[in-house]
């Protein structure tokens, strides 16, 4: 697969703290907590997992159907990401197979990374 990994881009960086890594607290500066201090966002990857995360914990706090529907989305979505990682680390293995099986292994790759966000397609 040809893609590069993810660089700092003014897109990457975290707009609650505008690259600084600290905010504006009620006892002083303390560090911004969307970017954990580096000035920006870590991955889509990481993104998804601290919201799903937050949603959980949320939503088991009220229990009762709401609480189950909810887990079980989220269990769907962490099972769906995780397929799509599956795929695209597939697709990057068989880019090395003969001609007819490049062009849909980049075309996996290329539809798995649009949802993962993991790498930059690389402009030709």
């Amino acid at each position: 697969m040809e893609s590069q990994p993810s660089t700092s881009t003014p897109a990457n960086r975290c707009q609650t703290c505008f690259g600084t890594g600290e905010v504006g607290g009620p006892h002083g500066i303390v560090t911004c907590r969307d970017c954990t201090g580096l000035g920006e966002l870590p991955s889509s990857m990481v993104l998804v997992e601290r919201r799903l995360r937050d949603l959980e914990v949320r939503y088991t706090a009220e229990g009762g159907r709401v609480s189950a529907d909810v887990q079980w989305l989220v269990d769907e979505v962490r099972r769906s990401r995780h397929a799509l990682v599956q795929i695209l680390a597939a697709g990057a293995d068989a880019d090395s197979a003969g001609d007819g099986h490049r062009a849909l292994s980049k075309k996996m790759c290329f539809l798995a990374n649009d949802v993962l966000d993991l790498y930059q397609p690389q402009s030709y």
